[in-house]
């Protein structure tokens, strides 16, 4: 279990992710190592939310209110909250786990950017959902990027690489770097620098974190957010 202090240092009370040391914690994976991971992550007795994730740039919005046990918002690949006791959860093995949060309307969202999402801007998308949603600033979120796939390792094909380049794409080579490509999102987007983080932990390369390139198999790491506190925006 890998926690991201920027995160919780502005307020949530967890964000995370499993490892392998954590077993394959996936929605279709191990259902004890899932309960143990989660029942560290504050569920339950606060129900945990997953999306039937699809590679899109679509965030849904859930709240507690909505039941208990594990509970699936529908077809997304972003899920959003002002709930303190909605555990969102995202499953990755290469694809970016993002999360986002504002300290100030204690708000959040977390998201699954793969290639496909980071590409069509899910990045962009998710600061603009909590804009709407909750009134947030971008220039109060922070944001983290979680481990994945990173450009020492991450390579598409030929073809893909000069359609990236041309479009402007951080692509070196035939490597492709989502990290990047989801910084530049979100601080066009209006992030600040200074609120962002990026792990800079390549789960392909490395041995800590579930691959679907380095395995070829279905196991997951599960990202989690839980916001913790009190709902409700004070005023600014």
């Amino acid at each position: 279990m890998e926690r991201f202090p920027l995160i919780e240092d502005a307020g949530a009370a967890v964000a995370a992710i499993s490892g392998v040391a954590d077993g394959d914690c996936g929605r279709h994976g191990d259902a004890e190592a899932r309960a143990r991971f989660l029942a560290r992550c504050g569920a339950p007795p606060a129900p945990a939310f997953f999306a039937s994730q699809v590679h899109g740039v679509r965030i849904l919005r859930v709240d507690a209110a909505a039941g208990a046990g594990e509970l699936l918002a529908g077809e997304a690949d972003g899920l959003m909250t002002d709930s303190p006791d909605a555990v969102l959860c995202v499953g990755v093995a290469d694809c970016v786990p993002v999360w986002l949060f504002d300290p100030v309307t204690r708000s959040g969202a977390l998201l699954h950017a793969g290639r496909e999402g980071s590409v069509a801007g899910i990045c962009a998308a998710g600061v603009r959902a909590l804009q709407e949603a909750y009134g947030a600033r971008p220039g109060d979120l922070r944001a983290q990027i979680g481990p994945s796939a990173g450009p020492c390792c991450y390579e598409v094909s030929p073809e893909m690489a000069s359609d990236y380049r041309r479009r402007g794409y951080p692509v070196r080579g035939r490597h492709l770097d989502l990290w990047e490509l989801n910084t530049l999102q979100l601080a066009g987007a209006g992030v600040r620098p200074g609120h962002m983080a990026v792990s800079g932990v390549c789960t392909i390369c490395g041995d800590r974190f579930f691959s679907f390139r380095r395995n070829n198999s279905r196991e997951r790491n599960l990202a989690v957010l839980r916001l913790g506190g009190k709902r409700g925006a004070p005023e600014r």
